[in-house]
């Protein structure tokens, strides 16, 4: 799932502050810090461990939960939380004003912003449900951290494993409070389907930095899943149906193509172009209402394409820099006087554009998927395969993906389904307009008949 350039504010959050020898940082924290249109929730949840402390970071309003905090250490009155995703540093620098409650101020390289946290309890842990496990699962050195959900009789179907879509997700999948796979879950082992769901790297209990791993790496760990069922004595399962929401379909589909154990393939919401082809559709997009003329919003469109082709491929990244420079300041400078006198410094502005842009497109993962065509793997496909698209998916549109993915499946030969429920949005919940922004809004729960439709596919393919 493609995240908004905001969440780019907190991936990074270094915590540091005095601490009182009486006081504990034991339970969850929760606290806000003031941006532009309202407070951002941050949830810190910390455990005492018998080698000092462990916790997670939570931001519920851009659907990144169980963000890891590593190291989380205390030394006499002074105690840090630190978590790790791309080259961003935040700091929150505070002091126990109570036994409950922490004040002090975030900075992010920058000016600082007022931030508090208060305790609302002294443990993070919940009951799990009697059928799941938690496990560990190793590749190489990386620790991938899941839970396998069985049913209580007869097993009807191979095991299904959900891979999440883009941003770093924890194994529930969750999403501005909907569980997404902790759900599905739960509704398939009712109807004796097991499956096994994952925190991706750096998340949860799974170690590595997910912002550094490659397609290559997040194939890897679905295989070394399955590796670990194929011999497991305790849980032992041969076959398998992989279901990728989103940008985990990519994963899952490059999988599915390579590895014989793979029996289904269920793509959920999931992408047919390469990523650079989507991110244009989405600058297009969000500039469709724009009054500069169009020859100059396309000179800036191809320009980020450039440099994406450029860093990319290593070649000639500092020309194509200094190209998104120029294209952007004309973009900007022929803005109505009303707005472009709303910007105190236009060189400023494109400078920071064009290097924060860099910035993520040479990111490990990202790199990885721009140019990296999805429906060259579901050509190779030989298994049936259920796709499934939400009417009103406002990031994974229809009009864009739906007659590439069926054309590449067609050229496979294999069996397969296209489903289309008109209500529903990315996350499959039934929707007004389909857009990211009412998520937070929305029921917690799928679109009428969406978890019945798997169910029925699955144990009759």
């Amino acid at each position: 799932m493609l995240k908004s350039s905001f969440s780019v504010f907190i991936l990074l959050i270094l915590f540091s502050m005095p601490l009182f020898a009486q006081n504990s940082l034991q339970g969850i924290w929760e606290g806000g810090i003031t941006v532009p249109g309202g407070e951002l929730k941050i949830i810190f949840k910390i455990d005492k461990t018998s080698e000092g402390y462990s916790g997670t970071l939570d931001i519920p309003q851009q659907g990144a939960i169980g963000l890891n905090l590593d190291p989380v250490s205390q030394a006499g009155d002074s105690v840090s939380l630190t978590f790790k995703a791309g080259q961003i540093t935040g700091i929150f620098s505070g002091s126990f004003d109570s036994e409950k409650k922490i004040s002090g101020s975030y900075s992010q390289g920058g000016p600082t912003t007022p931030f508090s946290v208060e305790r609302t309890s002294l443990t993070t842990t919940t009951s799990k449900p009697e059928n799941e496990t938690d496990l560990i699962i190793s590749n190489g050195e990386i620790q991938i951290g899941g839970t396998l959900t069985l049913p209580t009789g007869n097993i009807k179907a191979p095991l299904m494993i959900m891979s999440s879509g883009s941003g770093a997700q924890n194994r529930d999948s969750e999403v501005f409070g909907f569980k997404i796979f902790s759900d599905m879950a739960q509704r398939m082992a009712e109807e004796g389907i097991p499956s096994f769901r994952y925190d991706d790297r750096g998340v949860g209990k799974s170690t590595g930095n997910f912002g550094n791993t490659t397609l290559e790496d997040l194939a890897s760990d679905v295989e070394a899943i399955m590796s670990y069922f194929q011999n497991n004595a305790e849980n032992k399962f041969q076959r398998f149906a992989l279901l990728g929401h989103s940008q985990g379909g990519v994963v899952a589909g490059k999988v599915a193509a390579e590895n014989v154990a793979v029996d289904q393939l269920i793509l959920m919401g999931s992408t047919a172009p390469s990523l650079s082809e989507i991110l244009r559709y989405q600058v297009e997009f969000a500039y469709a209402a724009s009054p500069v003329e169009k020859s100059l919003v396309e000179k800036e469109i191809d320009a980020r394409e450039d440099l994406m082709k450029a860093i990319a491929f290593k070649k000639d990244i500092e020309a194509a820099k200094v190209g998104y420079n120029q294209a952007y300041s004309e973009l900007l400078n022929a803005l109505p006087d009303a707005q472009k006198n709303s910007i105190p410094d236009i060189d400023a502005m494109v400078n920071n554009q064009t290097e924060q842009l860099a910035q993520i497109y040479s990111s490990p993962q990202v790199r990885s998927l721009l140019f990296y065509v999805p429906t060259d793997d579901l050509e190779k496909i030989n298994i049936p395969t259920l796709v499934l698209f939400g009417g009103k998916d406002t990031q994974v549109t229809i009009t864009q993906n739906q007659s590439r993915t069926r054309k590449a499946l067609e050229i496979s030969g294999t069996e397969f389904e296209i489903k289309i429920f008109d209500d529903a949005n990315h996350l499959f919940q039934k929707a007004n307009t389909g857009l990211a922004n009412e998520y937070p809004q929305l029921d917690k729960k799928f679109v009428n008949g969406f978890l019945d439709y798997i169910i029925d596919w699955m144990t009759t393919n």
